[in-house]
């Protein structure tokens, strides 16, 4: 499948929802911003109907399909009915019932077909298996390079395994409130951070560019952090902090295991990309945003917890 205008648009589309959307069902959670939520819920709905709507002109013959429609054409009247269905509920005020179709579709349209596009008979997926990292390509090179991949996964280390139940566990317990003390507020980000640094330099080495795109990322992410308020208080008689569930936690976690996975995988099918300079700083930089996140989120407990005083727990206010 050849990079023509209409899928450029159709990818940009898609790609821009994929960002937005998180933005947008992030601004209802409490406390509540209405307007970042109108703004950016417009925009996921506007860039979801110009996905959907160029999807109809693309066809790929490698799927089965009748007059060039294929089966994952069904997400375009799925997403147009579900739009349609969200708003008729807004104009109903049935807001539980117009949040549960925007999370769905989100998931559905954006998360599950995105899968598809890494399909290697997609483009994107093309792109990702045949031109980065050579799988697919004809020749004994590409096929030992195919054959790289399944021995990769099979000789990862055993504590590898047990380091992503460790992080799934850890996950699955932020998601609850829990009420905890300082030295277990730093523990885990602190621990992660250095787990990321430690990922991107045993990878690339400590070279000035790999560090400044660590923190460089890791600085922005923190800043981001200061500028919306914790959900967070700090109990002062007990000297604790109450910490409201979320699956964050989880998938930062979960994003950074995964990123050092896929680089030491990368790297082991294909060595020469530890010397591309743009591969480098862009895995550098996601680590360090990643780590950021974390920080950040420790430096609004610290915050907090040096405050002026209240009547025995005080909150953050940005």
């Amino acid at each position: 499948m050849q990079l023509t205008p209409l899928i450029a648009i159709h990818m940009a589309a898609a790609i821009g929802a994929l960002a937005t959307g998180p933005v947008a069902l992030w601004a209802r959670r409490t406390p509540q911003r209405p307007r970042l939520h109108r703004a950016f819920g417009h925009a996921w709905v506007t860039l979801m109907i110009v996905t959907a709507a160029s999807a109809l002109f693309i066809r790929d013959p490698a799927w089965p399909h009748s007059a060039g429609l294929t089966p994952v054409h069904l997400l375009v009247p799925v997403t147009l009915l579900s739009l349609a269905g969200a708003f008729r509920a807004l104009a109903r005020h049935d807001i539980a019932r117009h949040r549960w179709i925007m999370q769905r579709l989100y998931f559905g349209a954006c998360i599950v077909a995105g899968l598809f596009a890494l399909l290697p008979s997609r483009f994107l997926g093309h792109l990702l298996w045949a031109e980065w990292l050579g799988l697919g390509r004809p020749g004994a090179a590409g096929a030992a390079v195919a054959l790289a991949l399944p021995q990769i996964v099979a000789r990862t280390p055993l504590w590898v395994w047990a380091l992503l139940v460790a992080l799934l566990v850890l996950g699955i317990i932020q998601r609850r409130q829990r009420t905890i003390t300082a030295a277990r507020a730093l523990a885990l980000p602190l621990g992660l951070t250095a787990f990321s640094l430690w990922g991107t330099l045993s990878a690339f080495g400590a070279s000035p560019p790999v560090l400044l795109a660590w923190t460089a990322a890791a600085g922005a992410a923190i800043a981001s952090q200061q500028l919306r308020p914790s959900a967070a208080r700090y109990l002062v008689a007990s000297r604790r902090f109450v910490i409201p569930g979320s699956w964050l936690p989880m998938l930062l976690m979960l994003g950074i295991f995964a990123v050092r996975y896929a680089v030491a995988a990368s790297l082991a099918i294909r060595p020469q990309l530890g010397a591309d300079a743009a591969f480098v700083v862009a895995v550098a930089a996601l680590y360090g945003g990643c780590s950021g996140i974390f920080l950040g989120r420790t430096v609004q407990l610290a915050r907090l917890a040096l405050g002026p005083s209240g009547t025995g727990a005080r909150a953050l206010v940005s």
